[in-house]
């Protein structure tokens, strides 16, 4: 029965764009006779104790239990399905000092390391692309060829982390002869690119067999410590791209609305053009297009559609509008994603452009089942869509910025804007940001510290952006009267007044604020170079004081005084409070604790 299941499932990889792996049981991965992978229900590591990993029954959840010491293939886990070209993500959590790597064909080892709190990555730390190996060199020499990740965004031990990777195989010709080296084409660790286009002259260390193929398994290390993985998606690049053809146009020239039926306007300029471009125009400003094509789907599937066009722009589809008439600037991309029947279907895209202080630019893109992201336009009706040079804020000492601050979690409907935001960044690579609006811990990140290019090029909106991998918070009141029926959304009520901040001798602020009477400052600082710790003193506080330290989805007490919020997505630590409880309200659940001695400090690990 399990040789049955594999082979369909090898079947449905190939047929299908986008594979979730099936973890009811191991029929996935060839047999393991060493026994230390398990299917579970849900896994916990000990922050504080080496290696050890927490598991409850049930499936969905793929764990590997390992004495450290005992190292040896055996003790791998190989998938039934080998590979060519394929994106594969998934999420991790690693035990304390545990080690992993995931072997693209079984050759090619991406890094999963516990190197929370590095500040400077090697190839062996998560993330990172492991090292080739020749025995012939001299000692200090046998490695060579191991990349580094561009900077270290891992989160602590027991936490979970999302990978994934672009892998572009080593290409043969008919008689078996390599003629393109194997490719990363990227790496997305927590959300943020760590590697781009790397070339893999050879396999590397550890590899399976020191030759090359076409088609190689997958394959996880299980030898040096314990780690669970879950939500493993798996996509093969096996098919051919979907094609644009047929192209016709028609231009109206003149300041028109976007709005404007086209109908009832004289068509300037009609013909016909192999590859999209906005140059169907003898004007950069002031004209109105609409080209329409055939494009042929290769597969049954769904199918993504991106879009760039200065000005008002759409997109039809089989005569229905997938993305609508909006304005935007020049170096927007939007996308939509659609379901098609194999075969031919009718592209329309229409774009009208009167500001002319913007470039005009069109490109157009898919991806689909079996095939990455395709280019249908021309490269130069791209050109003038590159991106300005960013305006990067770094932080090699302590460093604080303030502007406005867009905050939107994935299940908001529209973005929150902070108008009164500072930013604090520190050479440990960890940032945050803070609503002086609302005494209110925003977000915070690892990596780099703010792309102030929306704040400063050109125009400007005032805005900056975190460069690293963000953990969002949220921007409410940090304390609030506990006999509310909610916890409140803006200051009302509060007698809320902010006092400003104080910078120490290490020029990192303290806010000061006043709410419910009672005069508070808040401060945040780093520990170890891994975590923030948060001391807010509140003189004279009203008994019915409360302080809300996390809201989220879902909030679990791993242990006495650490508690794990949003799916183990970070941890607080509560050090002194007390009272710390764990409410359910209308979108999920909170953690509340009260005032102890005037005193509310607790820890945030990410």
């Amino acid at each position: 029965m399990k040789k049955k299941l594999a082979f369909f499932l090898l079947l449905s990889w190939s047929a299908f764009a986008q594979t979730q792996l099936p973890l009811n049981d191991l029929s996935s991965f060839k047999p393991n006779t060493t026994g230390n992978w398990k299917i579970v229900g849900n896994a916990s590591a000990d922050i504080s104790k080496e290696n050890v990993l927490n598991t409850t029954p049930g499936t969905g959840v793929l764990a590997c239990f390992h004495e450290k010491g005992k190292y040896g293939r055996e003790y791998d886990l190989f998938s039934n399905f080998e590979h060519g070209d394929l994106d594969v993500e998934l999420d991790y959590m690693l035990t304390k000092g545990s080690n992993s790597g995931i072997y693209l064909q079984g050759r090619y080892e991406i890094q999963l390391f516990d190197s929370w709190g590095k500040k400077t990555a090697k190839y062996s730390d998560a993330g990172g692309i492991y090292e080739r190996w020749n025995e012939a060199m001299p000692e200090g020499q046998k490695g060579y060829e191991g990349y580094a990740p561009r900077v270290n965004v891992s989160k602590a031990p027991g936490l979970w982390q999302k990978i994934k990777i672009s892998f572009q195989a080593p290409k043969f010709d008919a008689a078996g002869k390599k003629i393109a080296n194997a490719r990363i084409i990227s790496i997305k660790l927590n959300g943020i690119t760590v590697h781009e286009n790397v070339e893999l002259s050879g396999v590397t260390r550890g590899a399976m067999t020191e030759n090359e193929v076409a088609m190689g398994p997958l394959r996880i290390q299980g030898d040096h410590g314990s780690l669970a993985i879950k939500d493993i998606k798996i996509t093969n690049f096996d098919k051919k791209p979907g094609t644009l053809s047929d192209l016709t146009y028609k231009v109206y020239y003149g300041s028109y609305q976007h709005d404007t039926d086209l109908s009832t306007l004289k068509v300037d300029e009609r013909g016909k053009i192999e590859s999209l471009t906005w140059e169907v125009t003898k004007n950069p400003n002031d004209y109105a297009f609409v080209i329409r094509g055939k494009y042929t789907a290769p597969t049954d599937g769904n199918y993504t559609f991106k879009l760039q066009e200065s000005g008002h722009s759409w997109l039809k589809i089989d005569n229905k509008e997938v993305l609508d008439n909006q304005w935007f600037q020049t170096n927007t991309i939007r996308e939509a994603s659609v379901d098609l029947k194999a075969g031919d279907h009718i592209i329309e895209i229409f774009n009208n452009k009167r500001d002319g202080w913007m470039k005009p630019v069109l490109a157009f893109w898919s991806s689909g089942p079996g095939f990455r992201e395709t280019p249908h336009h021309a490269v130069g009706s791209l050109i003038a869509g590159k991106l300005s040079d960013p305006i990067i804020v770094s932080a090699s000492n302590n460093t604080t910025l303030r502007s406005f601050m867009d905050f939107k979690k994935p299940e908001d409907k529209s973005r929150f804007r902070i108008v009164h935001a500072i930013s604090v960044g520190t050479p440990d690579n960890l940032h945050y940001t803070y609503d002086l609006d609302k005494g209110a811990l925003v977000q915070v990140w690892k990596g780099g510290f703010l792309d102030a290019t929306p704040m400063w090029n050109d125009r400007g909106d005032g805005s900056s952006r975190p460069l690293g991998s963000v953990t969002l918070l949220n921007h409410d009141l940090l304390l609030a009267d506990a006999s509310a029926a909610a916890w409140p959304k803006d200051t009302t009520g509060s007698g809320y007044k902010p006092l400003g901040y104080d910078l120490d001798d290490a020029d990192l602020p303290t806010f000061k604020y006043k709410i419910f009477g009672a005069d508070v400052s808040d401060a945040i600082r780093i520990v170890d170079g891994k975590y923030f710790s948060r001391e807010v003193n509140i003189k004279n506080p009203a008994k019915s004081v409360q302080a809300r330290l996390a809201e989220g989805k879902q909030i679990e007490k791993v242990e006495e005084g650490l508690y794990a919020v949003d799916n183990k997505s970070y941890f607080i630590k509560i050090d002194t409070g007390s009272g710390a409880t764990i409410k359910s309200t209308a979108n999920g659940q909170e953690l509340v604790a009260t005032p102890s001695n005037g005193k509310i400090i607790y820890s945030l690990l990410f």
